[in-house]
């Protein structure tokens, strides 16, 4: 569903904005004489002009609901414009976005005609041990680095090499081949998420295990008789004690005369759980989050 955006241009930022905007359809352009039809959804302006704009965004500022975006990559930015966003910080209501580059602010924009803000990425940083990621709402997620498998072991200047994908769906380590996306960083971010996220999987992995005790059962095959697993193996695997890993349902599948494939469909229709998350339910459930792109399926 796409839906119309209403954003506010300071006067002196109009042809900034416009610029780096362009060919976004249903995005509504207004400035501070002419009034938006709407409440706004988006303050957008020119960090370089900051402080002469500043006036201009006064009433926004404190509006409920309203967010700060600044464009931050047009010419240098004054040490006016910075006291102008340290001001503008101390007193908005919530956290001002600095856009560091075109693609950021499209992928912010684009995200918002398309009602998919809270799902996709609009620019991500380094510094030292942390890993800044802006989604296009925008809200701030900051984590460590040394939190997050994939990325722990690189090296400084494998971590510096990434890009955010055009459509803010995911962040790309080029060298690393590891990819990321939100859900990764809000687990990182918000225990709440993660207790969620966590709870979500366990419920699919209990789900699972179930189907693999009455599929054996409807088949008539014997715990004992799973060959490279014994039956205090399968016991366990069944009464969801632990999580079934490949190696584990490729031997449950040869048992049951089945394709991995075939059996993990098998799987998921007795489960109610569609067929890709229930593979990557078994494979992955007890990995934590930001595993290498190789491990999945």
């Amino acid at each position: 569903m796409t839906v119309s955006v209403e954003i506010v241009v300071p006067n002196q930022s109009e042809k900034q904005v416009r610029r780096a905007l362009k060919d976004i359809p249903r995005l509504h352009f207004a400035t501070p004489e002419t009034k938006p039809r709407v409440t706004p959804d988006l303050v957008i302006a020119a960090l370089p002009q900051l402080d002469v704009n500043f006036r201009d965004l006064l009433p926004f500022i404190r509006a409920a609901g309203v967010r700060v975006v600044l464009l931050a990559y047009e010419k240098p930015v004054t040490n006016r414009a910075l006291q102008a966003l340290a001001r503008l910080s101390s007193i908005a209501k919530s956290e001002p976005y600095v856009a560091p580059d075109v693609g950021a602010a499209r992928r912010l924009m684009l995200a918002r005609e398309a009602g998919a803000e809270g799902e996709l990425i609009a620019s991500a940083s380094i510094e030292d041990d942390e890993l800044t990621v802006w989604s296009c709402e925008p809200n701030r997620y900051t984590g460590s680095i040394s939190e997050i498998p994939a990325l722990a072991s690189l090296s400084s200047e494998d971590l510096v090499d990434f890009t955010v994908s055009p459509s803010g769906s995911r962040i790309h380590w080029n060298r690393a081949d590891v990819d990321l996306n939100l859900d990764t960083f809000r687990e990182l971010a918000d225990p709440d998420v993660r207790q969620r996220h966590e709870r979500a999987m366990r419920e699919r992995a209990a789900r699972l295990c179930d189907a693999i005790r009455s599929f054996r059962q409807e088949v008539g095959l014997k715990q004992s008789e799973i060959p490279g697993l014994t039956e205090r193996q399968v016991r366990r695997l069944e009464e969801g004690e632990v999580i079934p890993h490949m190696d584990s349902l490729r031997n449950l599948a040869q048992a049951h005369g089945l394709s991995v494939d075939v059996y993990l469909g098998e799987l998921a229709s007795r489960s109610h759980v569609r067929r890709p998350r229930a593979a990557r339910t078994a494979a992955h459930t007890t990995s934590k989050m930001g595993r290498r792109s190789s491990t999945r399926r």
